[in-house]
């Protein structure tokens, strides 16, 4: 645990896994699904189902790179994989925040052109706008949302890489990090399985009681609280919202412009460069020479990529991707409105170059009919608008509960319904299944005669503390198994001081014999760092040790590992030499790593984030 703590708590670099790194796309990873939409904001910033999405396969990565492909989440204890994901999503958001807060821009061409580039949206080398459509909509993720999180994450990535590029690290640093990294240890060990110790313990009856009566502080059962509450849902106002005049018509109006406005459309160009010729003229003519070939001897493509001097679209067939009207030049986007796809423009004059441009493809969302889009018209308003009463309402009972109204007072003032629940523990608590709820009830202070409230997504809960049944302890009959496991443990642990000083003093012993099944003697030769022979922390410790120095480390499971590291080898300068260059992005990472951890301990500083509904 020790380790994964350490691996997860540093800096979260943008840098690494970038720039089209959202995993469930290009690693084959599963994606999140969740009912909730909402997962409110950091520094301003809202925290989206794709952030969350990203988050958890970026933790998840970083785990696996810990403990194996064969890790599972199931395997942290509880709220753990929870907290690492919401500390992800707080601290790339912060990220992104300060970077905005610098003014920093990133166009959306280039996030396009980072898309068109990736692989996995390929055929046959060219950019396949099925392919990635199905892809990302596979997921539940709009393209307009992916390509601004490109964006986000390429402005991210940039402004890390500028900070990198300021620090460097010369090759003698480096070559003493390569030798520490690689160097190898060969260890005498022995290691006490804790489980099978503890599993040949068997207590007396007597003994169980003994340690009951001892320790009833231990099997007591837990704290039971029974509440006044008082839910008011959102949709109990959407009946009381009227439908304006003309709504639907003019709703439909603007999705009509909405779906325009994001209409996109992608075109190829050959063009020539004025100043490679005499003059302008000569320049014309020269475009004009090709455009006589096209349809004859040559087609478009093949044109571009003969012909034209734009050497980086030739290679892609003149390919300049998307546009939403303004990424483009002007006289580009004024000719594309006359023409349809497939079709070629007349030569277009800049002031330094000519072109021929090719309507390629048109992405545009084909309107749903008026009638089919009526219903969520409808159903967007009721839900804005019953929200906004819902709102109205909260703010009327915060000002009575400043006034020392309690639930049941509160709900006679709005002629609602309160109810009082069964005195239940925080564990058995089953009347909401929001754990965000339970920790707002049982976090409650008692005796206290104020009433709280508490705002969710679709209502807001008002409650106080009815009645409070203090912990007693349990009867023997009903703890005993957990009785006997504690009394266990902790013979185990007992047992554990005495056979770890035995063995520390028996491995200089070369005439000591093992004669204990619970104990595993072993040697191990040319042990590295990355090794899965041990457990991280005792590995760490391993390489933290000096030579013919005896040491015990107990490890995550409990079992307990007696070592002795009997050798240690560095490896030779010409091998050094031999692998320096699959350091490079260790080296450039390194100076980035000391960077941000000034940077996170800024930006940090000045986080303010309100994430909810997060439960994995």
């Amino acid at each position: 645990m020790d380790a994964l703590r350490s691996f997860l708590s540093g800096p979260r670099l943008a840098i690494i896994g970038i720039l089209l790194a959202i995993p469930f796309v290009f690693f084959g990873s599963s994606s999140f699904g969740t009912v909730f939409t909402n997962y409110g904001k950091v520094n301003g910033l809202t925290v989206s189902a794709l952030d969350v999405t990203i988050a958890i396969n970026s933790v998840t990565s970083r785990l696996q790179q810990i403990y194996g492909d064969d890790f599972t989440v199931e395997s942290l204890e509880e709220g753990i994989f929870n907290n690492l994901v919401r500390n992800e999503i707080v601290s790339q958001k912060a990220l992104l925040y300060q970077v905005k807060q610098m003014n920093l821009v990133n166009s959306e061409d280039e996030a396009k052109r980072l898309i068109m580039s990736e692989p996995s949206f390929q055929t046959d080398g060219l950019f396949d706008q099925n392919i990635f459509e199905a892809t990302i909509r596979q997921n539940g993720i709009l393209p307009n949302e992916y390509i601004e999180n490109i964006q986000n994450s390429s402005l991210v990535n940039d402004f890390l890489l500028a900070i990198s590029d300021s620090s460097f690290q010369i090759e003698a640093e480096l070559k003493n990090q390569i030798r520490l990294i690689e160097q190898e240890r060969n260890i005498d060990f022995f290691k006490i399985d804790f489980n099978a110790l503890k599993s040949n313990i068997n207590p007396s009856l007597e003994n169980a009681l003994e340690y009951y009566e001892s320790n009833q502080l231990l099997f007591m059962d837990d704290e039971k609280r029974s509440f006044n509450l008082l839910s008011i849902s959102q949709d109990r106002f959407k009946e009381l919202v009227e439908i304006p005049e003309d709504f639907i018509e003019n709703e439909y109006k603007d999705y009509l412009e909405r779906i325009n406005a994001l209409a996109e459309r992608r075109i190829s160009h050959i063009m020539v460069e004025a100043s490679n010729y005499a003059s302008k003229e000569d320049a014309y003519n020269a475009l004009l020479s090709i455009q006589n070939k096209i349809g004859n001897d040559l087609t478009f493509e093949e044109a571009a990529e003969q012909f034209s001097e734009d050497l980086i679209s030739a290679d892609q067939q003149g390919d300049l991707g998307f546009s939403s009207g303004d990424s483009f030049p002007p006289e580009f986007e004024d000719a594309l409105d006359s023409m349809s796809v497939g079709s070629l423009s007349e030569i277009i004059e800049l002031e330094e170059s000519l072109h021929i441009i090719k309507f390629t493809e048109q992405n545009k969302e084909t309107p749903k009919s008026k009638e089919s889009m009526s219903k969520q018209f409808v159903s967007d308003l009721l839900e804005a608008e019953s929200y906004a009463l819902m709102l109205d309402l909260r703010d009327e009972i915060e000002d009575l509960l400043l006034s020392g109204f309690s639930v049941e007072a509160i709900a006679n003032e709005f002629n609602l319904e309160f109810s009082v629940s069964n005195k239940t523990s925080y564990e058995d608590f089953e009347i909401y299944d929001d754990p965000a709820i339970r920790d707002f009830l049982y976090g409650i202070d008692f005796p206290s005669d104020f009433a709280e409230i508490f705002e969710l997504d679709d209502r807001v809960l008002v409650a106080s503390v009815s009645e409070v049944v203090a912990p007693s302890v349990l009867p023997f009959d009903q703890v005993t198994d957990d009785v006997f496991e504690r009394l266990r443990i902790d013979q185990a642990n007992l047992d554990l001081v005495d056979l770890t000083n035995d063995l520390v003093a028996a491995i200089n012993d070369d005439t000591f014999v093992l004669d204990n099944s619970n104990v595993l003697q072993d040697s191990f030769t040319s042990v590295k760092r990355g090794s899965s022979l041990f457990p991280a922390n005792v590995l760490n410790e391993i390489f933290s040790s000096s030579i013919d120095s005896v040491q015990n480390i107990r490890a995550f499971n409990s079992d307990i590992y007696v070592f002795k590291v009997t050798k240690i080898t560095e490896p030779s300068d010409d091998f050094i030499s031999s692998i320096i260059t699959d350091y490079d992005n260790f080296s450039s990472t390194t100076s980035l790593v000391k960077l941000n951890l000034i940077i996170e301990k800024e930006i940090n500083s000045r986080i303010r984030d309100n994430i909810k509904n997060l439960n994995i």
